[in-house]
């Protein structure tokens, strides 16, 4: 009888602590930044690299997300989220002698939602001395997941080319009857001849420092790299297609360089898929939810325990509230 009790009480003390850490596991906020991307538009004089040594950072544009996110111990959080990453280049800012003279440029919006794994790598408890009333902790964990995301790229018209395709004679609509400030959803005319979805997956990767103030707000910087399954952000990876059952219109938009390419020429490189890339800051509001056990027991208006006691006569542990009521 006397193991049931302590088996009773020690069972819980710990779904009380357990709930009380609880209300400290979920946060929710919003994050911004940047946005680039690595593809078949890019880099300077050499042919194409990986990682970071193709980027234009002039190109750089925007990003944002909304997330939540739930951490299951001191080690390991899961943080989803939804958002937009804008991404944009062109062959005119590439010294690569064959990329520029391609003379292709996309803008492309991104719509992705993702689930990523957080795991520390290094953390501290307080990063301020104990003399000070504030509690500041941080860490640095790595960054992997799994997303899904929607896109669309686009691209404009350049008199240039359009006169060039005139003048060959692959074209007999007036270059004067276009719109050159108009942005074409390329996906839907085919530039390559062939149809590909307008979403995929993708495996993002990356590193984040975490800090959180008295347990109330998180300020965080990650960065984080997205591998894709798709060779098409930027609407270029194989061949020039053959011009014969093209319009007009597709056919400008496939030769951006004005030059009549031969069908099966190189247009793109299909040997790797386009990636995308953030760098953001981001702030969350830590949910100090309490559990009807926790607001009970540890919340305003909880029954104070006097601690251990033990009655004369006998070895039986018992806790006694403030009232002098028996609670065990």
């Amino acid at each position: 009888m006397k193991i049931n009790k302590l088996i009773l009480l020690f069972a819980t003390l710990f779904i009380g602590l357990a709930s009380l850490h609880a209300q400290y596991r979920w946060d929710v906020g919003i994050a911004s930044g940047t946005g680039n991307y690595l593809g078949d538009i890019g880099g300077d004089e050499l042919d194409g690299r990986d990682l970071f040594f193709d980027l234009h950072l002039d190109q750089t544009k925007f990003s944002s997300h909304l997330f939540a996110r739930y951490r299951f111990n001191n080690t390991t959080s899961v943080r989803f989220s939804l958002g937009t990453v804008f991404i944009e280049d062109t062959d005119a800012a590439s010294t690569n002698p064959g990329r520029a003279a391609r003379n292709a440029h996309f803008r492309n919006t991104i719509y992705e939602g993702s689930v990523r794994v957080q795991g520390v790598l290094w953390a501290r408890p307080n990063l301020l001395p104990y003399k000070y009333r504030r509690h500041v902790s941080g860490e640095v964990y790595g960054i992997g997941g799994l997303t899904y995301f929607m896109h669309n790229p686009q691209a404009r018209m350049t008199r240039e080319a359009t006169e060039g395709l005139y003048e060959a004679g692959l074209i007999s609509t007036n270059p004067d009857r276009f719109d050159y400030d108009f942005w074409y959803n390329l996906r839907g005319y085919q530039t390559e001849g062939r149809a590909y979805s307008r979403s995929s997956f993708a495996i993002p990767l990356g590193i984040g420092a975490g800090f959180s103030w008295n347990k109330y707000w998180k300020l965080g910087v990650e960065m984080v790299w997205s591998v894709t399954f798709t060779d098409f952000l930027d609407d270029l990876s194989t061949t020039y297609p053959d011009t014969e059952n093209l319009t007009d219109i597709e056919i400008i938009l496939s030769r951006p360089s004005g030059l009549p390419n031969s069908p099966g020429s190189q247009r793109g490189s299909p040997d790797r898929n386009d990636a995308f890339g953030t760098l953001q800051v981001s702030i969350s509001k830590i949910i100090k939810y309490q559990s009807d056990f926790s607001k009970q027991s540890f919340g305003k208006g909880k029954e104070e325990t006097n601690g251990w006691t033990f009655p004369r006569g006998g070895d039986e542990p018992r806790i006694y509230n403030r009232k002098g009521r028996r609670r065990f």
